[in-house]
């Protein structure tokens, strides 16, 4: 093994002094290929929604999918206004301008609906009558109090376009879709079928299901209307799904920006701190820009967007991407200072450091490439582009750093190595404590592991985007607004299959559908109380009540499956298009809505087995059922991230635990060696038990990334500590050497590792600011994991000849 270490080496060498002899070619050949990554950048784009999170064949998504194909989007927008003045003719006209300014300008819609244009069903003789509620505003006071009599008798209105106390009314915005960039209204598709088709003519682009860029435009548009009508006597308040979604990607993009720039501050103090030469910060900088940059590039060449978990990488990439360099430039600057040319020492550097960092890069790719079997598609691409920013960081480091070096001026400082600094003096008391205590470090870490392993079982799942906002965020407080006045912001929709043709005209089956939206929303369970219930029934009943010269006390379903046929063969032949929107033309599927405020996907997890439960007992064999919707598309995300995640672990543990006993070549060593990197991981998840402190979406992924990145050190020291072990035959001095050789770059890299995290504390998002926090404090147990108890296990192990001097790895 020796043997092709020393060849590896020797490669390196060559490598290295190749790249320093034709600097001009190589940096050429690499700014090409940065520049085509760089290129790209511009049409990257952000989606955080719940579709995104999910992979393209997950059946919930196709569930999803199949009910836009027949029902339309699920997702509305509401736009609460409140006055004590609802029902007068003021407010009522400046309602109706609203409205229309809303429909003038909205683009992808598909109906605004609000008191303005709410269905009114109404028999007139033997004819049914539907239309427009405000068709003609009130003309005088007995008109108005007519009308708000009507209004809140309804029961479809309440709490969907009018609160139960009238103090609130409702604008719901529904958005198409399907979609394609060019998209025609209505009547210019109809005005077309009346004009000759040139032969030529371009074939219509392919629709594509409503995203990000389309949600984006849609919010603008209703705030720029939003903006000219809100006043102190018509107060506006919107929220939602799609405009909560819109604002956490502007937020979650402003954020990326704000934590790159002093990610680049930060490690650029670090390592002028480390070096103390321009150098040693400018080429460094350049590397891991390259590498990030690169990254995202390939990302948007791919049609990858930046989704809810992907916003970690810039982060890990600027913290994992300079240490690389740091170790190579740490060897360099070193041999420079001794005498050596730049090209003896760069050759050298690179022949003593590049089997180390060959070594973390692969650690640091399997760590992340674990999450590759996640059954989240947003969790995989993590897996896939932050291993390829670390081979990037790899690649950019061995390419880049000798011709930069050739091209750059350097200082040669007077070699300092017989003078003790500051650091020495720490490192060595380090050694002496770790080597003459080992059993003392070894029971403190058994003690820890005694204290957290059982607050690891005190961890609870969560996964929450309004609870990401600040606490003072204007979209929280508008969402918990129209949640406690309206009774809800998010839906639930179950898709309700008969199987056959007319079968929704059955009485039974309509009965059971009434039975159960009564029994619905009396329900409460783990803070979900459901606000609204709508289905076919609401329809069937308007209808059947006008049909029965409006006779309040006929709004029921018929008795008799002929008279359902007959209503609605007659609401049909109305004109009003609203049973499309609720039923196939077959009559054999429908759907029921379920309004709730918005709660926690492990919290809609329950709620939507309970529902089914409930569904499934209720139809039996009649019917089935199946919960789809934005509820349950974040339910199963939750859901889908916890396994996932306990997938990922147990790949990411074995990968790197059979890696590291290859490369060390010592069974014995290599398993122990993962003491140090176990332990960390496990503090940091028992003190977020301990703090009740939940795992999102996010920080379920700290493992996985963890392990990569904390290895990286134990890499490092077990190498050189294999090295002077060789050597001197001596473990305190081989303990000794490796911390005063190797030590301070540990010790500058995990700082600047920790810190790239810890940045993410100035994000404006919770969940952001929580995974930077825990996993720069993971960074940090690791570092003293690595300075004390690694020592303390090496001097064990050598006493009990588990190693030997002439052990060494590749």
């Amino acid at each position: 093994m020796s043997g092709l270490r020393d060849t590896m080496e020797k490669h390196f060498e060559r490598l290295g002094a190749w790249l320093y002899d034709n600097p001009i070619k190589v940096l050429l050949t690499t700014c090409l290929l940065v520049g085509f990554f760089v290129f790209q950048i511009p049409s990257i784009s952000i989606d955080t929604s719940s579709e995104a999170l999910l992979k393209k064949e997950d059946p919930s998504l196709l569930e999803y999918n199949r009910f836009r194909d027949q029902f339309g989007r699920a997702e509305l927008i509401v736009i609460a206004i409140q006055s004590p003045e609802i029902f007068s003719t003021a407010f009522l006209s400046n309602l109706q301008t609203f409205h229309q300014d809303l429909e003038a300008e909205i683009p992808y819609l598909r109906e605004v609906t609000s008191l303005i244009n709410a269905r009114r069903t109404r028999g007139e003789k033997d004819s049914l009558i539907v239309k427009d509620l405000l068709e003609d505003l009130p003309r005088n006071a007995i008109d108005m109090a007519r009308l708000k009599m009507e209004v809140l008798s309804n029961p479809f209105y309440l709490n969907y376009l009018i609160s139960e106390d009238a103090q609130i009314t409702a604008i719901i915005v529904e958005t198409e879709a399907a979609v394609t960039d060019d998209t025609f209204s209505t009547e210019d598709v109809l005005d077309a079928f009346d004009e000759t088709i040139s032969e030529t003519a371009m074939p219509a682009e392919k629709p594509h299901y409503f995203s990000e860029k389309e949600n984006r435009a849609v919010v603008a548009a209703i705030n720029r209307v939003v903006n000219r009508h809100s006043r102190d006597e018509f107060p506006i308040t919107v929220s939602g799904g799609p405009v909560v979604v819109d604002a956490f990607n502007r937020a979650t993009m402003s954020d990326i920006r704000r934590c790159i720039l002093l990610s680049l501050v930060s490690v650029a103090l670090f390592l002028g701190l480390l070096f103390r030469r321009a150098s040693g910060v400018f080429l460094p900088m350049i590397i891991i820009n390259a590498a990030l940059f690169s990254t995202i590039g390939l990302m948007s060449l791919t049609g990858v967007p930046i989704k809810i978990t992907t916003t970690v990488i810039p982060a890990f990439l600027l913290s994992v991407g300079v240490c690389d360099s740091v170790h190579v430039l740490a060897i360099f600057y070193r041999l420079l200072d001794r005498g050596k040319s730049k090209r003896d020492a760069i050759a050298h550097a690179l022949g003593h450091s590049g089997i180390p960092i060959v070594m973390t890069s692969l650690t640091t790719t399997a760590g992340v490439l674990s999450f590759l079997f996640a059954d989240l598609r947003a969790i995989a691409e993590i897996g896939i582009f932050a291993a390829a920013g670390v081979v990037l960081a790899f690649f950019y480091t061995i390419v880049l750093l000798p011709p930069l070096l050739a091209l750059t001026r350097i200082t040669v400082k007077r070699d300092m190595s017989n003078r003790k600094g500051t650091m020495d003096r720490f490192l060595e008391a380090i050694a002496v404590i770790s080597t003459s205590h080992q059993k003392k470090i070894l029971l403190i870490g058994g003690l820890v592991f005694l204290v957290f392993f059982p607050a690891v079982f005190l961890l609870k799942f969560s996964h929450n985007i309004v609870s990401y906002f600040p606490d003072g965020s204007s979209y929280k407080q508008n969402l918990n607004f129209i949640d406690t006045r309206l009774k809800g912001s998010i839906t639930l929709e179950i898709v309700l299959d008969t199987h056959r043709e007319n079968g929704l005209h059955t009485v039974e089956i309509l009965n059971r559908i009434e039975e159960f939206g009564r029994q619905a929303e009396t329900l409460h369970q783990d803070g979900i109380a459901v606000g609204k219930v709508f289905s076919i029934t609401d329809i069937l009943k308007e209808i059947h009540q006008a049909l029965n010269e409006n006779d309040s006390a006929y709004y029921s379903i018929p008795r008799e499956r002929r008279v359902v046929a007959q209503e609605f063969l007659l609401f049909e032949n109305s004109g009003s298009d609203d049973l499309e929107r609720i039923v196939d033309n077959q009559f054999s599927q429908t759907r029921i809505t379920i309004k709730t405020p918005w709660v926690d996907a492990v919290v809609c997890k329950k709620f939507i087995d309970k529902i089914q439960q409930r569904l499934s007992d209720q139809f039996q064999d009649s019917a089935s059922v199946h919960a789809t919707g934005l509820m349950a598309l974040l339910a199963r995300a939750i859901s889908a991230a916890i396994y996932s995640m306990a997938k990922s672990y147990l790949v990411a543990f074995v990968a790197i635990t059979i890696l590291m006993v290859v490369l060390i070549g010592n069974w014995k060593l290599g398993l122990v060696s993962m003491i140090p990197n176990f332990l960390p991981i496990l503090t940091t998840m028992g003190i977020m038990g301990l703090f009740h402190i939940p795992l999102d979406i996010n920080s379920l992924m700290i493992g996985s990334i963890a392990i990569g990145i904390v290895v990286d050190d134990t890499v490092h020291f077990i190498y050189n500590f294999q090295k002077y072990y060789k050597r001197t035959s001596n473990p305190y001095e081989a303990v000794r050497e490796t911390l005063l050789g190797t030590g301070r770059a540990l010790l500058i890299t995990s700082l600047v590792l920790c810190t790239g995290f810890f940045i993410l504390m100035f994000a404006s998002l919770n969940h952001l600011i929580n995974f930077g926090f825990f996993t720069g404090i993971t960074i940090l147990i690791a570092l003293a994991a690595d300075f004390f108890l690694m020592p303390a296990i090496m001097m064990l192990m050598s006493s009990s000849d588990a190693i030997h001097p002439s052990d060494h790895r590749i």
